[in-house]
C-alpha cells in the first residue's frame, strides 16, 4: 500500500498502485450495513462487531500515515479532525478517571468496550476527513454509502411483506448468530422491519439519517438514477414501516435542512411525491398512518415516553455525584435506567467535559459541509455569471445532502441512545467526517488560482 500527500488536498491519503481512502471507508460501510449488527465476536462484547474491529484498524492507519509523514502540513484549521481529537482526549480523561475508582466487574468491561468503540469511530472520522483524495472519490463514497442503505431498506421491505427475519440465517464463522429469540417486532399489530439492525428504532433512524443523500442520489444525472429512485420509495415506506417516532423526526429533520437549498418548484415536486406515497401506503396498508398518527397522538399514554420523562431524575442524580467527567463512557447499563438520549446518557458517563466535546464534534461537522456548500455555491454562481459552469451542480447537492444528514443525526441522538448501536453511530460519525472532507477538499480547490484549474 503506498501513500502519498497531495498537496492541493492538504493532507488527502492518495491512491498509486494501493487501496486509497474510499475504498477502506467502502469496506467499512459493507462490514457496517450487510453483516447483522447483534453479531459479534462473543469474546469481545459490543466491540466484537466486524465494523467495530475494522474502524480500529483504520484508527492505527491513520496514526502511522499521520506520525510518518514528512510533507509539512498545509497550515489550514481543520475543525473536524481537531473536534475529533479533542472527543478522544476527552474520553481517555473520563476512562483514566473511571478506572481510577471503585466500578463493578460488569462497568469495567463495558468501560473498555466504550473506550474500543470510540477508537473505531475516531478511526472513521479521521480517515475520511483527512484521506479522501478529491471531490470525484468523496462522491464515490457517498454513492456506496446511498446504494448500501437503499439494499437495506429492500430487506425491510422484504421483511414487513413476508414477514421473515431472513439475516438470522446468515451464518459467519467466528461470530455469534444473533441475539437469543431473534426476531422481527411488531407495534400496533403491524410487523416492524429492521433490517440488519439490532432494532426497528435503529433501522428506521439509520434510514432517516441517509434519506438526505438519496434523495440527492435519485436527482442528479447519472445512469444509475433510476435504481436510487426506485431505493428511494423503498426507503420511505420502511422508515413509515419502522412506527418509530425517533425515525420519524430523524427524517423530518434532515428533509428540512435538504429543502433549505431548493427553490420552490423542486419543494413542491418533493412535497407531490411524498404525497404520492402517502397515498399509495394509505390504500396498500390500511390504518398504516393513523397507527403513525396515533404515536403522537397518544403519546402521552405511551409507556416509552413516560420512561424518557422519568429518566431526568434518575439522571439528575448520576450526574451531580460527578458531574464534570461522569462515571465512565459506556458504564450506565440498561440495569440502571433506559434513557432513550444520548445526549443525556453522554452527560452521565462523560460529564459535562464529554458532552461539550460531542456537541463540538457535531457543531464542526455541520459547520464544515455548511462553509463547503458556501464555497462551492460561490463557484457556480460566478461561472453562471461568466457564461460557463465553473462548479458541478451535483457537488453543491450532496453537500447540502451531507449537512443535511448530519443534523438529521444529531436530531437522532435526542430520542434514543444511539451509542449502543453500531450502524447508527458509525453512520452518524462517517457523515461528519465526510464533512471535513469536503472543507477540506473545497478551501484546498479555492486556494488555487484559476488559472491553474485548466
Amino acid at each position: 500500500m503506498t501513500l502519498a500527500v497531495q498537496e492541493e488536498a492538504g493532507t488527502g491519503i492518495a491512491r498509486s498502485g494501493g487501496v486509497d481512502a474510499a475504498a477502506l471507508l467502502t469496506a467499512y460501510v459493507c462490514l457496517l450495513w450487510f453483516i447483522p449488527s447483534p453479531m459479534v465476536v462473543s469474546a469481545l462484547g459490543s466491540a466484537g462487531s466486524p465494523a467495530t474491529l475494522f474502524g480500529i484498524g483504520i484508527f492505527l492507519y491513520w496514526a502511522w500515515h499521520t506520525v510518518r509523514r514528512s510533507e509539512r502540513s498545509d497550515g489550514r484549521s481543520h475543525p473536524v479532525r481537531a473536534a475529533m481529537l479533542g472527543l478522544v482526549v476527552a474520553m481517555l480523561v473520563v476512562y483514566a478517571h473511571a478506572m481510577a475508582g471503585p466500578l463493578p466487574g460488569d462497568e469495567i468491561s463495558t468501560a473498555d468496550s466504550g473506550l474500543l468503540r470510540l477508537l473505531s469511530l475516531a478511526g472513521v472520522v479521521l480517515l475520511a476527513c483527512d484521506g479522501i483524495s478529491g471531490y470525484d472519490r468523496l462522491v464515490v463514497v457517498l454513492r456506496r454509502l446511498a446504494f448500501a442503505a437503499g439494499l437495506v431498506a429492500l430487506l425491510g421491505l422484504a421483511q414487513y411483506v413476508t414477514g421473515e427475519l431472513f439475516v438470522d440465517r446468515i451464518r459467519i464463522p467466528g461470530l455469534t448468530a444473533g441475539t437469543e429469540g431473534w426476531t422481527l417486532g411488531t407495534r400496533s399489530g403491524r410487523i416492524r422491519p429492521s433490517g440488519t439492525s439490532m432494532s426497528p428504532i435503529e433501522y428506521g433512524v439509520v434510514l432517516g439519517m441517509t434519506l438526505p443523500l438519496v434523495t440527492v442520489c435519485a436527482s442528479v444525472q447519472s445512469r444509475y438514477r433510476w435504481l436510487f429512485r426506485a431505493m428511494l420509495v423503498a426507503m420511505i415506506a420502511s422508515i413509515f414501516f419502522s412506527m418509530s417516532r425517533s425515525a420519524y423526526l430523524c427524517a423530518l429533520a434532515g428533509m428540512i435542512v435538504l429543502a433549505m437549498s431548493w427553490d420552490l418548484r423542486r419543494r413542491l415536486r418533493a412535497l407531490a411525491f411524498l404525497s404520492v406515497v402517502s397515498a399509495v401506503m394509505y390504500v396498500m396498508v390500511p390504518g398504516l398512518l393513523g397507527s403513525i398518527q396515533g404515536l403522537f397522538s397518544n403519546a402521552g399514554e405511551d409507556p416509552s415516553i413516560a420512561s424518557r420523562t422519568g429518566s431526568y431524575d434518575i439522571a439528575g442524580a448520576f450526574i451531580s455525584s460527578s458531574p464534570w467527567v461522569g462515571k465512565g463512557f459506556g458504564t450506565f447499563l440498561p440495569k440502571y435506567w433506559i434513557l432513550d438520549n444520548a445526549y443525556l446518557g453522554m452527560t452521565i458517563e462523560s460529564g459535562l467535559l464529554g458532552l461539550l466535546a460531542l456537541l463540538t464534534l457535531i457543531v464542526a461537522g455541520l459547520v464544515s459541509a455548511r462553509g463547503a456548500r458556501g464555497v462551492l455555491q460561490a463557484e457556480q454562481d460566478a461561472g453562471r455569471a461568466a457564461g460557463h459552469d465553473a462548479g458541478r451542480e451535483e457537488h453543491v447537492q450532496y453537500t447540502q445532502a451531507v449537512l443535511a444528514s448530519v443534523a438529521a443525526g444529531a436530531c437522532g441522538l435526542a430520542f434514543f441512545d444511539a451509542f449502543a448501536f453500531p450502524q447508527t453511530a458509525g453512520c452518524f460519525f462517517l457523515f461528519i467526517g465526510i464533512a471535513g472532507a469536503m472543507r477540506r477538499l473545497t478551501r484546498a480547490s479555492a486556494a488555487v488560482p484559476s488559472s491553474g484549474r485548466g
